[in-house]
């Protein structure tokens, strides 16, 4: 694993997937089926993650059960010279998981949305009040949740064996 190719990032990264099991040596199993030691996998973890060629790894919390049980996508009408900034105000905040920039319309002029998550609709809208106040922002739109449709995490492994 001393040489990185994208062939043998992808393969990394596929088996890093199927995993849910919470363990003190989480890698060491898929370091196995790849043939490597559990040192050599984290360092290709690492160097993928420096590199960018992987975000972030995480676990997917279904947020309902530990109380969050309401949650608000936000359009904002944000200049688009202060993106950055509204970019760095929602990175530091918990409470949002998704930011975007997505194309103004004629007809709807927000470009920037954010879902925010709380354990109620006044939790909720206390961070819109936040990010609202801290960027001096009152052009905005509030779409609670009613109800989930669906939600489904991306089959990476699919996705990967696409290329």
């Amino acid at each position: 694993m001393n040489k990185r190719h994208k062939s043998s990032d992808a393969h990394v990264i596929r088996s890093l997937h199927p995993s849910s099991v919470i363990e003190s040596r989480h890698f060491l199993q898929q370091a196995r089926d790849l043939g490597v030691t559990e040192d050599e996998l984290l360092r290709a973890i690492r160097a993928m993650l420096a590199d960018g060629t992987m975000r972030r790894y995480g676990a997917v919390v279904r947020h309902r059960a530990i109380g969050y049980t309401s949650n608000v996508l936000v359009a904002w009408n944000v200049p688009n010279e202060r993106i950055e900034e509204f970019s760095s105000v929602i990175d530091s905040l918990n409470e949002v998981s998704h930011g975007y920039e997505r194309a103004r319309y004629p007809e709807w002029n927000y470009n920037v949305y954010t879902m925010i998550h709380g354990h109620s609709e006044n939790e909720c809208l206390e961070t819109v009040e936040h990010i609202a106040s801290a960027l001096g922002l009152s052009d905005y739109a509030l779409l609670f949740t009613r109800r989930e449709l669906k939600k489904c995490t991306l089959d990476v492994p699919a996705l990967l064996a696409r290329d």
